[in-house]
């Protein structure tokens, strides 16, 4: 990175001119916080989704909404829980913001987890998936990738006040499911209010032509939210949010005997294992663009993040397990960006203090109780999490250059780590800090208007939260892992290339990437603590490589075609008996593509779609993934391809209705590490009315 810092003063350096994006065109921020920009022209792999798509797709929630992006699938452990896997990481190795603040805990867990299903999706405006390696901007987990959800707000002002309402209901007749969606929005000179209510009943999920009902899979959310915004005038505004998510009795259903065996999965023993949610973000943030003074552009935050989980779990005997924790998170941070003859400059600060508490008891099928001084992680604990970035994007000739860097700090202070009674060695309370410097150097190249070749070097970072350091944890039948405070971060390098083209209706884009990693954490048999105790060591290095293919050509007003593909592969270290050998990294994107063609009558505001999803037999199995047997068949998940039907007409100008076939053969499948299968054929409608 210092080597090029010569070069911008021997060539010619030139301010970069504000670009100013078409109406019809969409601008993405993941890349440059305070600098908007055409997706065609960032210098890496992104993709939008606005609130229009997020609708037709008409998923159950928002992983769902991703499963169409190249690069990207989705694990769902339970029909209420869903973590998109983005270039082979999921779980605590991406990072997902929420108008910039972070919904990454100190509890994260290690593999899928469910906490990206507390976004309400219709309160989503547009998502930017940016993937690689991003921790140069966005600090400790940023490793797979980076999701940036932007909230639904009021950006206009009129002169009169004006006044909206909107009442949407969604129908799926597999999932069995009824969703209810009430909002209204006014807007004034000087202010505007907004304010929502969703409520979802989602029943048990019917498979395929060979699964039938699945039993044990539904579950019900009421989802509030709130938004007050203070027009400051000159491109300024204050805003006030409030959002709130309830989710009631998340049954993991592969743990439990009422799971369905399929291609050779077995059924869990408990007879109950259910997650209830609660997640409450309230914020104030100050935007302000064009200031023209000392800086530009300024995005600043003030928040308080709250998260609460409970596991009820009832045993095959009859004993019943009871797990809680919650997490406070006031939060905060500063970005400015100014336009100098050096390129944009954007540089910030951020800062989050997660306070966790939890605990837990047993009750024995006879009726006695333990309580724990701590739950599923240690009792009393606080994780501050800090960080310092500068960014500069610059061009030189027809090179658009960014050059980046931050300094992450964490710090831990874990009280109650050894539950009472429990014993053996690394249950003392610690603290530990961790620090790294993590950048980035990338380029895009005009070759011609129609054509650029971007990429470059990213490094990614993340610490260790809670989960690594003093989880004690089932994690599959019969392991149980157990604390150790003495951990490393882990560290990745990802090496990009990819080219843009577009002429005559057609645009794509192909995308090369290598990832090395480093000092990754895993576990290890404990045979000290127990037989079947496992603890977390940095013992793994690895790498994941693969390429990422998308195209759209219009072959007239009427007709498109989108067609996609993605092949990666990764391998990690893994203790395989007594020895360290390289094997497949856990639950490995399958080699995934999409073909959709599509008719629209612009006039008439009617359109049709045809999509075909295919993906590939996942036989690549890590030592872990064997042993999951309630989620992964022996030999791997099996390959499917499904077809789904949709489309939308607009009634009048109040009134919207969108519906889809999915999966028209009733075929049995189900997405790799998945807990229970999809949809067998399922007709969903929409209705969408604004007054």
């Amino acid at each position: 990175m210092h080597a090029l810092i010569p070069l911008l003063f021997i060539l010619q350096v030139q301010e970069p001119e504000p670009r100013k994006p078409a109406p019809d065109q969409t601008v993405v921020i993941t890349a440059s916080p305070l600098k908007p920009d055409d997706p065609w022209v960032a210098p890496y792999s992104i993709d939008l989704l606005e609130e229009e798509k997020l609708l037709e797709r008409q998923g159950r929630s928002l992983p769902d909404a991703l499963k169409e992006i190249p690069g990207v699938t989705v694990q769902k452990t339970a029909a209420g829980h869903g973590s998109p896997f983005i270039r082979g990481f999921t779980g605590f190795r991406n990072v997902l913001l929420i108008d910039g603040i972070r919904l990454n805990h100190a509890a994260f867990r290690d593999g899928p987890n469910q906490y990206w299903n507390t976004i309400d999706s219709f309160t989503v405006r547009s998502l930017e998936v940016l993937r690689g390696p991003a921790s140069s901007l966005y600090g400790s987990d940023a490793i797979g990738g980076t999701v940036y959800v932007h909230t639904r707000t009021i950006d206009t002002f009129p002169d009169a006040w004006n006044l909206e309402a909107r009442a949407l209901g969604r129908y799926s007749s597999a999932e069995q499911s009824f969703v209810e969606r009430l909002d209204f929005s006014a807007a004034g000179p000087s202010s505007g209010v907004m304010a929502g209510v969703t409520v979802r009943d989602m029943n048990d999920v019917i498979g395929g032509r060979h699964t039938g009902e699945q039993p044990n899979t539904g579950y019900d959310e009421y989802d509030l939210d709130s938004k007050f915004v203070l027009n400051l005038g000159t491109k300024q505004t204050l805003t006030f949010a409030v959002q709130s998510v309830r989710q009631d009795d998340v049954p993991r259903t592969h743990r439990t005997i009422y799971a369905k065996e399929w291609h050779g999965t077995v059924a869990g023993t408990d007879l109950r294992h259910d997650f209830d949610q609660e997640r409450d973000l309230a914020y104030v943030q100050y935007r302000a663009d064009e200031l023209g003074g000392v800086v530009d552009s300024v995005h600043a935050s003030l928040s308080l993040h709250r998260h609460y989980e409970d596991l009820n779990r009832i045993t095959s005997a009859g004993a019943k397990e009871y797990r809680e924790f919650e997490i406070t998170a006031p939060g905060t941070f500063l970005h400015a960006g100014k336009r100098t003859g050096f390129g944009f400059i954007t540089g910030g600060f951020d800062f989050t203090s997660d306070r966790v508490e939890s605990s837990g008891f047993n009750r024995s099928a006879a009726g006695v109780r333990t309580d724990f001084e701590r739950g599923e992680i240690a009792g009393d604990a606080q994780v501050d999490l800090a960080g310092v970035f500068l960014q500069d994007e610059v061009t030189v000739g027809a090179v658009d250059f960014t050059l980046g860097a931050r300094w992450t700090w964490e710090k831990i202070d874990a009280k109650d780590v050894d539950p009472s009674g429990l014993g053996g060695p690394n249950l003392e309370d610690f603290e530990e800090t961790y620090s790294a410097l993590a950048g980035t150097a990338r380029f895009l190249w005009h070759a011609s208007e129609d054509f650029k070749l971007f990429g470059g070097v990213s490094q990614g970072f993340r610490a260790p939260n809670l989960d690594d350091t003093t989880a004690v944890r089932l994690v599959l039948s019969g392991q149980t892992d157990f604390p150790n405070p003495d951990l490393d971060p882990e560290t990745s390098v990802n090496y990009e290339l990819g080219a843009r083209a577009r002429v005559a209706g057609f645009q794509g884009q192909l995308v090369g990437f290598y990832t090395d990693l480093d000092d990754f954490i895993a576990r290890l048999p404990a045979p000290s603590i127990s037989p079947t105790a496992f603890t977390k060591e940095n013992f793994s290095d690895g790498w994941v490589k693969g390429v990422e293919a998308s195209a759209t050509y219009e072959f007239s007003e009427a007709w498109s075609a989108r067609v996609d593909a993605t092949w990666s592969i990764g391998n990690l270290d893994a203790l395989v008996g007594t020895e360290i050998k390289e094997r497949p990294i856990s639950k490995m994107n399958p080699t995934t593509s999409h073909l959709a063609v599509r008719w629209q009558d612009v006039p008439r505001r009617v359109w049709v779609e045809g999509l075909v999803t295919g993906v590939r037999h996942q036989e690549r199995l890590s030592p872990t993934d064997e042993t999951d047997t309630q989620r992964i068949p022996p030999g791997g998940t099996p390959g499917y391809m499904v077809l789904t039907l949709r489309g939308a007409v607009t009634l009048c100008e109040q009134a919207t209705v969108t519906v889809a076939v999915e999966n028209l053969a009733d075929r049995d499948y189900r997405y790799h590490g998945s807990g229970t299968n999809e949809p067998g054929t399922n007709f969903i409608a929409t209705l969408d009315v604004k007054f």
